[in-house]
């Protein structure tokens, strides 16, 4: 397996620090610092911790990130989709904006260790 330490960003640029675990076989290059990639996982989110991420997918966008052009080439393609079975805990609240809305959900737990 190979290890990533990074930040997800919630809603208001919030930032939540976050463990990605990818397998990874011999002989397969490491992702290289700063790379923006698009991960397919199951994630476990603790209250006050740290994320934890088990990446079945991980796929990196062309460029070199150390390029000063390189997020100039990445899509803007941030939505992030969950799928879940839950149950809602609460009425759906509007944002500001308009254009979004929050809610409270539980889903049955998954531990990764």
């Amino acid at each position: 397996y190979c290890f990533y330490e990074t930040v997800l960003e919630g809603l208001g640029k919030s930032l939540h620090p976050m463990e990605i675990r990818h397998y990874s076989p011999p002989g397969d290059g490491l992702v290289r610092d700063d790379t923006i990639v698009r991960l397919v996982g199951r994630i476990f989110a603790p209250p006050s911790s740290k994320i934890l991420m088990d990446v079945m997918s991980l796929t990196p966008y062309p460029g070199n990130p150390v390029s000063e052009h390189y997020e100039e080439n990445v899509p803007d393609d941030t939505l992030v989709a969950i799928w879940a079975v839950v149950a809602v805990l609460n009425n759906v609240e509007y944002c500001n904006d308009s254009k979004r809305h929050t809610f409270n959900i539980a889903v049955s737990d998954y531990v990764r260790d």
